[in-house]
């Protein structure tokens, strides 16, 4: 069970600097962004998410730890609103011009 929290605060704190970064209009090319993002990528599409997942809905995760990344909706929105950025151009995106 220990491991499963590690990896989910680990996990969460890239699901957060990704939000972050995003939500402050970084530029969706820089190469730190994209490492966080493929590894968001490679987890939520893995069975170590549907690991993670089960035994949060179970009740085995401690009620205090944060765990957004387990969100299904929360972690497909990100990466749906990042992929369609990328695909209209980041400099004709409303919410970066607005920044």
């Amino acid at each position: 069970m220990n491991q499963i929290i590690k990896r989910v605060t680990y996990m969460e704190s890239v699901f957060n600097e990704v939000q972050k970064a995003f939500a402050e209009g970084v530029d969706i090319e820089d190469a730190l962004l994209q490492e966080k993002i493929e590894i968001l990528i490679q987890y939520y599409e893995s069975e170590q998410w549907k690991i993670d997942y089960s035994a949060d809905e179970r009740g085995e995760l401690p009620a205090d730890l944060k765990r957004g990344v387990l969100s299904e909706d929360g972690v497909y929105n990100l990466l749906n609103d990042i992929d369609s950025l990328k695909k209209k151009g980041w400099e004709n995106d409303e919410l970066y011009k607005r920044k």
